[in-house]
């Protein structure tokens, strides 16, 4: 699975180079697509990244003009993150990217296939998480 991931994770890199975005700095950015209200530590979290290494993708993002962060008010610490209107000029070809490789992903595999296969990982993801609580 592993193998896997990082196949995918290098393609669509090669997919999104022309952007300019590293593979930090995009995953930073669907993380808060996804969720825009998440924090920068929250993003950290999500990703399971070092605050560091999350900081410097925000700051090349705020540098490219994808994020604004901000310090939030209520927490003197935290940085809020906010996605600029810039970030909906590379959406199209960022969805293009990610529509490709799955599309090369899945290729040869049939629909029952998938579903059990999404079966099948799902009971694993249910079992790692179980993993965690008898630690």
């Amino acid at each position: 699975m592993d193998e896997i991931s990082r196949a995918a994770r290098r393609a669509f890199d090669e997919r999104t180079q022309p952007i300019g975005l590293h593979r930090t700095q995009w995953r930073v950015l669907a993380q808060l697509i996804k969720d825009p209200s998440l924090n920068q530590s929250d993003v950290a979290r999500q990703l399971e990244l070092e605050s560091a290494t999350v900081g410097l993708a925000v700051s090349a993002l705020c540098n490219q003009g994808y994020i604004i962060r901000r310090r939030d008010l209520s927490d003197g610490r935290a940085w809020q993150l906010e996605l600029t209107k810039k970030v909906e000029d590379i959406l199209p070809e960022l969805r293009r990217a990610a529509d490709a490789t799955h599309e090369k992903l899945w290729a040869g595999v049939s629909p029952a296939q998938k579903r059990s296969l999404t079966d099948v990982l799902a009971i694993m993801s249910a079992n790692a998480r179980g993993l965690l609580s008898d630690a």
